[in-house]
């Protein structure tokens, strides 16, 4: 993700939380996390932990070094299994109160019900509290919008040249 559009974000999210420039100590995942930089700046301002899904081994290597580079103890976690399925999956004492979701494009160019990211996000909000913000990453020529049988609403979307980002709130 670019730089550009990885700081509109955390514009955004400072301005819901009402906590310019910071985010509250709230408990971040960080999906398709690649080299983790979404959740990384989330635990930088202030995010109270990280749950990074990543399973490709060279992403993984990166992901370990940039922890380890930056000193990231307890609060960062790394799941190496497939984000698709173990992140909706898990049953944590505490649920996701923000998740950057960073899928392949080519898994999120279908936003109907029955794409992967909608019915991704279905399961996910069985184990969502009320409040929780999805940050999902994708084309700029795909719209994601409310649809009637999931617990998400889209709160804001934005196009940054080829890159959009939609904000989907439970």
């Amino acid at each position: 993700m670019p730089d550009r559009v990885r700081e509109a974000i955390f514009n955004v999210l400072g301005s819901h939380y009402d906590c310019p420039g910071a985010l509250p100590p709230i408990h971040a995942a960080d999906v398709f996390a690649g080299s983790g930089s979404m959740g990384l700046e989330a635990l930088s301002r202030g995010a109270a932990s990280c749950c990074f899904f990543e399973r490709g081994p060279v992403a993984v290597d990166t992901l370990r070094k940039n922890l380890d580079a930056l000193s990231a103890g307890p609060e960062a976690t790394l799941v190496r299994r497939d984000a698709w399925t173990e992140a909706a999956r898990r049953r944590e004492a505490r649920a996701f109160d923000l998740i950057f979701l960073d899928p392949p494009y080519v898994d999120s160019e279908d936003a109907s019900p029955s794409g992967r990211v909608m019915r991704f996000l279905s399961s996910l909000a069985e184990q969502s509290d009320c409040g929780a913000l999805v940050v999902l990453h994708h084309r700029a020529t795909v719209a994601y919008t409310d649809p009637a049988e999931c617990a998400w609403q889209v709160i804001d979307s934005r196009k940054f040249g080829t890159n959009g980002v939609t904000f989907f709130s439970r």
